[in-house]
């Protein structure tokens, strides 16, 4: 099992309006209970598909700046703002700047 984990040595999974890596996951690494760590990189200046999760989720914005959709609220997301994403609430992130959005997320059961 890896204690450290690069995101230049994991797996990304592309997608239409982001590129994202779970980082820290159960079996690859010591975490249990669900936990999950990972980075994503939004692209696209519009919204891409909505995102629903069975499980809570912590986004923190590290770079780049744009919009947040949760539930019916739009938020402005940008670096050192952090956003809570509770089970089943549907959202997505786009950009509105000239970089890409990069945010670190955290999922974990309720």
């Amino acid at each position: 099992m890896r204690i450290a984990v690069d995101e230049n040595e994991v797996q990304w999974q592309e997608l239409a309006d982001r590129r994202s890596a779970d980082l820290i996951v159960p079996g690859a690494t010591p975490a249990h209970g669900g936990l999950v760590l990972g980075v994503a990189v939004y692209t696209a200046e519009s919204y891409g598909p909505l995102q629903v999760h069975d499980d809570q989720e912590a986004v923190y914005c590290v770079s780049g700046k744009g919009m947040i959709r949760i539930g019916e609220e739009e938020f402005e997301i940008q670096p050192g703002r952090a956003f809570y994403i509770g089970r089943g609430v549907a959202h997505a992130t786009r950009r509105t700047g000239p970089e890409p959005v990069k945010v670190v997320y955290v999922h974990a059961p309720d």
